[in-house]
């Protein structure tokens, strides 16, 4: 009975070492396990650290490469800007702007239709304010024609029929918005200085106008303004050229 008793505990007892065996045996498993993990995971992080670091420094150097750019592009504008304004003063002093274009236009025009540079330096050096006029203005007067209206009286002669002028302009409105046989003398006016033998001059803007012609070795100096109804009053003076 004593015999069957302790062999009995002693099998309890072998049991119960075996069990915590191999559950410590398991532990170690599951803690061994868990620090593999524990060391993949921290290997895997610090692999990203080391990663993102190196992006980071691959990202703050194209950060300054891109400072640098533009820095150098503000230097480059600065002295495009700086080149652009030298540019345009030399414009400004070179390019000829208001009456003096008008004159260089009008050299050019000369030169392109024949005139010598030496003649054309000639009646420069020959200009003067002072100019011996008739001092005796002729004043006469024509109806401007317009796209409703072409009739009689629609031209004025000078210097004996050597400069005949003509005019064109754009139909006056009444209060009703009906349109008018007579010009707007609010509106621009095309005027046409035909010379003897054919050659035209002309004239364009909104009155009073102004326009000197060259007629048979003579200048005539014309003032056009607003005359009566549907009329431009042209005062004409004739003055030796050059």
């Amino acid at each position: 009975m004593s015999l069957g008793l302790r062999e009995t505990r002693r099998r309890r007892s072998h049991n119960f070492r075996w069990a915590l065996f191999k559950w410590m045996i398991a532990l170690v498993l599951i803690g061994a396990a868990g620090w593999y993990s524990y060391m993949a995971g921290l290997e895997l992080a610090n692999r990203k650290v080391v990663t993102l670091n190196d992006k980071n420094t691959e990202l703050e150097q194209m950060v300054q490469e891109l400072l640098d750019l533009r820095d150098k592009l503000n230097v480059e504008l600065e002295g495009t800007k700086e080149t652009a304004s030298e540019w345009e003063g030399r414009y400004r002093e070179d390019v000829p702007t208001g009456e003096l274009k008008v004159i260089v236009t009008n050299l050019q025009s000369k030169i392109s239709n024949g005139v010598s540079l030496d003649r054309l330096n000639f009646l420069i050096a020959s200009a003067e304010n002072k100019q011996a006029c008739d001092n005796n203005p002729v004043t006469k007067r024509f109806y401007v024609n317009t796209p409703i209206y072409t009739g009689v009286n629609d031209n004025v002669s000078f210097a004996r029929g050597g400069v005949t002028i003509t005019a064109k302009g754009i139909s006056a409105f009444n209060a009703e918005n009906k349109v008018e046989a007579w010009y707007d003398s609010a509106k621009p006016i095309d005027f046409v200085f035909t010379l003897l033998g054919g050659k035209k001059i002309n004239l364009s803007g909104k009155l009073p106008l102004h326009q000197s012609v060259v007629v048979n070795g003579s200048e005539y100096r014309f003032s056009l303004k607003t005359g009566a109804k549907g009329f431009v009053q042209v005062v004409g003076d004739r003055c030796d050229y050059p």
